[in-house]
C-alpha cells in the first residue's frame, strides 16, 4: 500500500528515546550501546597518554609482545616471566578510556621461553605466539594457539614448527591464503632464513614445509608483515655478511611461498629491525637504527609491485642513539608509531608518530610514555576503542611488566555501519526526551550554514568612505534592518539602515555617529548583547574593551559610555577582535601580538566589570600572522579568524564542545578573499550563517558572502557523513540516509 511511504499515523515510523548529549532538529542520529541516542559525530583526539597499569609485579624479561584479539576486543601480552622460572606467560588487558586493567597471568609454556612473537588470525579469531623453548637445551620454535574469553585466555598444545636452534623469530597473518607467516633463523642451517605456514584449525596449528629465503649468508633480526594490497609477505633481515638492511618480497601458494629478489634498503650496519603495513597509504614501513651513523632512529617506506619492493628516502624519526624499536599500524588515526627506548634521555620509553605519504614520511611530536628506562617496546592497536596499548619492562620500577594506553591526535567517530536508527526530528537537551524519525518516515532536513568550504563572494558589496575611510569591525542588529560600522580614521561608529535586510548593497548611513575617542584610540570591534542595550568597542591602541549603554536598544543616538572597560593586556596588547557566547558569560579576544584567542568569564553577563580571565587560550598562529577579528557559529562550535596578511583569508576552527575554546582545533578549511581587499579587517555574519561580512580597508568597502550549505535534491539518495552532515557518495563505514523528496525532506532509510 502506498500509505507506508511518508507519515502514516497508524504505523509506527518515529521512535522516542532518551537524547545523550544535546540533540538537533534535523540531524542524523545513532542508537548508543545503553539505548540513548546521540547525534552523528566527530570529535578531535589530542595526542597523549593514559596512566601506567602494572600486569606482572615481578621483574620480567626485556623479550615481550603485544597483539590484539579483534573478536573479543582485547589486547593480549606475551612475556617472559622472570620472577617464575622465565616461563612463557600471557595476561589480557581491557581498555577503558586512557585506561587498562589486566586479568590474572596465565603460563603457557612452563620452560624457559625466548624470542617470544605474537599475532592475530583473523579467520580463526584466535591469538598465536611463537618462541624458542630452551627446554633440554634443544632451543626449539614452537607456536601455541590463544583463546580469549572475558579476562582470561586459555591455550591449545603447543606445536614444533622448528626442531633446530631457532632464533629471531616472527609472525604475521596472510589474510589471502587465511595462514600465519612464520620467519626464522635455523641454526642447525647455517643461520639462514626460513619462511612457514601456519593453519590454525581450533585451538591447533599445523605447519607446512620450510621455505628458504634464498639468501646464502646468515641472517640475524628477521621481521616479517602481509601487505594486503600487493597480497605479498614481506621479510627484513640483517645481511650476516655486511649488516645491511635487506627486504625480499615472497609469494604464498598453499603452504609453499616463493621468492622475488633480495633488495638491499639500506647500505650501512643495521640493527633493531621492525616492519608494518600502512593499510591506508598501502605501504610498507620498516623502522631500524642506523648503526653506522650515530645509531639514529630511521625509517622507510616500502612499495610492493609484483615480487619486487622498492624503497624511498630515509627519514630519521630520532635523531640521537634509539634502542628497542616497535611499529604499529593506528588505522584509526591513519598513523603508524614508533615506540622506542631513548638512551639520551635515561632511556625514557618514548611514541612518535609516522605520518606516510607515497613514499615519503612526516615525523610529529613524540611524547614520553614511561619516564624511565624502558625496555621491550611493544604497541598494539585496540581497534574497538582506537587506542594503542604498549607493553614495556619498566626498569624503573623493579621490571615489573606494565602497560600504558597511547592515543593519536585526530578524530575519533560514533558512527558505524550497523547504529545508524533515522532523523532527529525534535531537539532534545541531553538526558530528556527526543523524537527520532525512523526508516519510512518523511524527515524535515534544515538547510546547514557557516559552510566556509562552499563560500562564494555575492558581488554585493557597499562603500562606506564618506564616513570613514578604514572601517575595522562590522555589527548588525538581531533582523538585519541595521548595520554598524567602527572606524580608525574618525575613532566612531556609524549607523545605517538596510532596506532589505543583511544586504549590504541596500544599506544607507542614518547620520547616526558615536565618537568613542575619549575612550578608543583606533577602535578596532564592535559588538552588541542580545537586545541591543549594551555595545563593546575594542580598541587596538588605548589596548582595551569598553562598554557601552544604548537607552533604545540598536539605537545608538541613544548610547553613552558606561565608565567600564576591561584591560586585556596580560594576556593580549593588540586587541583586533572581540566576542561573546550567547548569554554573554563568556567573552573572548584575539589580537595581532599573539595570533591567539583568549577566554574570558563574566559572573554577570555581558558586565565588563565583573570579566576575569579564564587561563584558557588557543594560539592561531599556524594560520594566522595578523589576525584582525573572530566570529562564532549560532552554538560556538564553529569559529571563524579573519588575517590579512600575507594574504587575506578567513580560517575555520572546531570546537567540540560549543565556545570552549579548549577544545578548538583547526579544520583545515579557509577562504581566500584577497580577490576583494588586501587589508581585510572585521568580520560577522548575519543571523542564521547563511551570509558573512568582511570590511576592507584598502578598498573602504564592506563585502557580502553566501555561506549557505546545499539543499538537497529531490529523487537523489543521500549517505551520511562521519561529521553528521548529508552527502551524496558514501563515506566510510557506509551508511545511506534516505532518498530526498525535496529541497528540505528525505525519506528516512534506517
Amino acid at each position: 500500500m502506498l500509505r507506508v511511504i511518508g507519515n502514516d499515523q497508524n504505523l509506527p515510523r518515529q521512535e522516542h528515546a532518551v537524547a545523550s548529549g544535546t540533540l538537533t532538529d534535523g540531524t542524523p542520529v545513532v542508537v548508543n550501546s545503553d539505548g540513548t541516542v546521540s547525534v552523528v559525530a566527530e570529535t578531535s583526539l589530542s595526542q597523549q597518554v593514559g596512566s601506567e597499569a602494572v600486569f606482572e609485579s615481578a621483574a620480567i624479561n626485556e623479550k615481550m609482545h603485544s597483539t590484539f584479539d579483534v573478536a573479543s576486543g582485547k589486547v593480549v601480552i606475551f612475556y617472559r616471566d622472570s620472577g617464575n622460572s622465565e616461563y612463557g606467560t600471557a595476561v589480557v588487558g581491557t581498555v577503558s578510556g586512557m585506561s587498562i586493567s589486566f586479568g590474572t597471568p596465565v603460563v603457557f609454556q612452563s620452560s624457559e621461553t625466548r624470542h617470544i612473537r605474537s599475532g592475530y588470525d583473523a579467520n580463526a579469531q584466535k591469538v598465536v605466539a611463537v618462541y624458542r623453548d630452551q627446554a633440554d637445551g634443544q632451543q626449539r620454535g614452537k607456536a601455541i594457539v590463544g583463546t580469549v574469553s572475558g579476562t582470561s585466555i586459555s591455550f591449545g598444545s603447543t606445536t614444533i614448527f622448528s626442531s633446530g636452534d631457532v632464533n629471531h623469530i616472527d609472525i604475521t597473518y596472510d589474510s589471502s591464503s587465511q595462514k600465519v607467516a612464520v620467519v626464522y633463523m635455523d641454526g642447525g642451517a647455517s643461520n639462514r632464513a626460513y619462511v612457514k605456514m601456519g593453519t590454525i584449525s581450533g585451538t591447533s596449528i599445523s605447519f607446512g614445509s620450510q621455505n628458504l629465503i634464498d639468501i646464502d649468508e646468515a641472517t640475524a633480526g628477521n621481521r616479517i608483515t602481509y601487505d594486503a594490497n600487493a597480497n605479498r609477505l614481506v621479510v627484513v633481515f640483517q645481511n650476516g655478511g655486511t649488516n645491511y638492511g635487506t627486504a625480499i618480497v615472497g609469494t604464498v601458494s598453499g603452504t609453499s611461498v616463493s621468492y622475488g629478489s633480495i633488495v638491499v634498503f639500506q647500505s650501512s650496519y643495521v640493527d633493531k629491525m621492525e616492519i608494518s603495513y600502512d593499510s591506508s597509504a598501502q605501504k610498507v614501513v620498516v623502522a631500524y637504527v642506523d648503526y653506522d651513523n650515530s645509531q639514529v632512529g630511521a625509517a622507510k617506506v616500502g612499495t610492493v609491485s609484483g615480487t619486487s619492493i622498492s624503497f624511498g628516502s630515509r627519514v630519521v624519526f630520532h635523531n640521537a642513539t634509539t634502542n628497542f624499536i616497535e611499529l604499529e599500524y593506528d588505522s584509526n588515526a591513519q598513523k603508524m608509531v614508533a615506540a622506542y627506548t631513548d638512551p639520551p634521555n635515561s632511556d625514557n620509553g618514548t611514541i612518535v608518530p609516522l605520518t606516510v605519504s607515497g613514499t615519503s614520511i612526516t615525523v610529529g611530536s613524540d611524547t614520553i610514555f614511561n619516564a624511565a628506562d624502558s625496555r621491550g617496546n611493544s604497541p598494539a592497536f585496540d581497534s574497538t576503542n582506537n587506542k594503542i596499548v604498549i607493553g614495556f619492562q619498566d626498569r624503573g620500577n623493579s621490571n615489573y611488566g606494565t602497560a600504558v594506553v597511547f592515543q593519536n591526535s585526530g578524530t575519533a567517530q560514533n558512527l558505524t555501519s550497523e547504529n545508524y536508527i533515522g532523523i532527529s526530528r525534535s531537539g532534545a537537551a541531553s538526558g530528556a526526551g527526543a523524537i527520532i524519525d525512523t526508516q519510512g518516515a518523511i524527515a524535515d532536513i534544515p538547510v546547514i550554514n557557516y559552510v566556509l568550504s562552499s563560500a562564494s563572494y555575492d558581488s554585493v558589496r557597499f562603500n562606506s568612505s564618506s564616513q570613514d575611510g578604514r572601517m575595522s569591525g562590522i555589527a548588525f542588529n538581531t533582523n538585519g534592518t541595521k548595520m554598524y560600522l567602527v572606524g580608525t580614521d574618525n575613532d566612531s561608529v556609524y549607523q545605517y539602515s538596510l532596506s532589505t535586510p543583511f544586504n549590504v548593497s541596500t544599506a544607507s548611513y542614518d547620520s547616526v555617529t558615536l565618537n568613542v575617542s575619549s575612550q578608543s584610540v583606533f577602535p578596532s570591534a564592535i559588538e552588541f548583547n542580545n537586545d541591543g542595550t549594551k555595545m563593546f568597542i575594542g580598541s587596538s591602541n588605548t589596548n582595551g574593551v569598553f562598554q557601552y549603554s544604548l537607552s533604545s536598544g540598536f539605537d545608538l543616538s541613544t548610547a553613552s559610555y558606561d565608565s567600564v572597560s576591561f584591560d586585556p593586556s596580560s594576556q593580549e596588547s593588540n586587541v583586533q577582535g572581540i566576542q561573546f557566547n550567547n548569554d554573554g558569560t563568556k567573552m573572548y579576544i584575539i589580537g595581532t601580538a599573539n595570533n591567539t584567542v583568549f577566554q574570558y568569564s563574566l559572573s554577570t553577563g555581558f558586565n565588563l566589570s565583573t570579566a576575569s580571565y579564564d587561563s584558557v587560550s588557543f594560539s592561531v598562529a599556524s594560520q594566522n600572522t595578523t589576525a584582525q577579528g573572530l566570529e562564532f557559529n549560532n552554538d560556538g562550535t564553529k569559529l571563524f579568524v579573519v588575517d590579512n596578511e600575507p594574504t587575506e583569508e578567513v580560517y575555520q576552527y572546531d570546537l567540540t564542545t560549543g565556545f570552549d575554546i579548549s577544545t578548538a582545533s583547526y579544520s583545515n578549511i579557509k577562504l581566500d578573499v584577497s580577490s576583494q581587499d588586501s587589508g581585510t579587517y572585521g568580520i560577522s555574519f548575519n543571523a542564521d550563517g547563511s551570509k558573512m561580512y568582511l570590511a576592507g580597508q584598502d578598498t573602504d568597502y564592506i563585502y557580502q558572502y553566501s555561506t549557505a550549505g546545499s539543499s538537497l535534491t529531490a529523487g537523489q539518495s543521500y549517505y551520511v557523513q562521519n561529521d553528521g552532515t548529508l552527502g551524496t557518495t558514501a563515506a566510510s563505514p557506509s551508511v545511506f540516509a534516505g532518498t530526498a523528496v525535496s529541497a528540505t525532506k528525505l525519506i528516512v532509510k534506517g
